[in-house]
């Protein structure tokens, strides 16, 4: 089945006194292109984490966050009180050499960095936690994709049964298209009244009729028909290989316009550039 390259997950676990969440997105790209914003505590684990995104994703533009934030449950911070007393010994220093000074307050005092002491986050406990919950991550972001790209699917499949539908119908009326447009030219000609060579004739109405014929073009899209199929079928990403066959589709409805002899033949290659045109866009979102 094949996988929409848009998804969301987000994973969540406690480390001690911190809470580690990891999420991870994903949208449509040519490659596979990986963004990732980590703490520095957990950035030398940096090339483990992109190893384990490539054995699950081909495609997409896939960016991964993770936050580390301290437990409501876990110990406040406390004043450094070594570096509370050396800043008192060199604010009586700054006090004999520059009397008239403004002497600090009470919150400038705590803002001073290195006045708080809190808890050391131990960077090997979270980054084994990083890795152990990132399979569970990626498995989730991997469901999130699957049922978009169940619903993709869909669309196409929809769409490919509209095509066949016009392909049929084009088939059936074709023999008459081709007699009616014979016809024309033949009650034309005789509507001039002059002499002519029948033999001639024939000979026009068959090169008229060879370039007006389509059934090449009807039979190529029968096959990129089954070439969708197979596609959707394979298990494998597809998205590629079903943008190349989007460009071959459009290139016959293309040259089904250019043949075109009728108003209906004129609507059928409109209704087929509009359905591979959506389809177009559909298979875009495919890895």
């Amino acid at each position: 089945m094949p996988q929409s390259m848009t998804g969301f997950a987000n994973q969540s676990v406690a480390v001690g006194e911190w809470n580690l969440s990891l999420e991870c997105k994903s949208v449509n790209s040519r490659f596979l292109d990986l963004t990732l914003k980590l703490p520095d505590v957990v950035k030398r684990s940096e090339p483990a984490l992109r190893q384990l995104i490539t054995e699950k994703l081909v495609r997409g533009k896939v960016e991964l966050s993770i936050r580390i934030e301290r437990s409501e449950g876990g110990p406040d911070a406390t004043l450094n009180l070594t570096k509370l007393s050396d800043m008192k010994d060199a604010l009586a220093t700054v006090v004999q050499h520059l009397p008239n000074a403004r002497p600090p307050s009470s919150l400038d005092v705590l803002m001073t960095p290195g006045i708080w002491v809190s808890a050391t986050v131990d960077s090997d406990e979270i980054i084994d936690a990083c890795l152990d919950i990132m399979p569970a991550l990626m498995a989730s972001l991997s469901r999130h994709r699957q049922i978009e790209g169940d619903r993709l699917e869909a669309l196409l499949r929809e769409r490919c049964q509209g095509i066949k539908t016009i392909v049929l119908n084009y088939r059936e009326q074709l023999p008459a298209l081709q007699a009616a447009q014979q016809q024309k030219l033949r009650d034309r000609i005789n509507t001039i009244d002059v002499p002519h060579d029948e033999k001639r004739l024939e000979e026009e109405l068959a090169i008229l009729a060879n370039k007006s014929d389509v059934a090449e073009e009807l039979d190529r899209l029968d096959a990129h028909m089954a070439a969708i199929d197979d596609a959707l079928r394979s298990g494998q990403p597809c998205g590629r290989r079903l943008d190349f066959v989007m460009q071959e589709l459009n290139r016959e409805a293309n040259t089904l316009g250019s043949k075109t002899t009728s108003l209906v033949t004129t609507n059928a290659a409109v209704e087929l550039k509009v359905l591979i045109e959506q389809m177009r866009e559909q298979v875009q979102n495919l890895e």
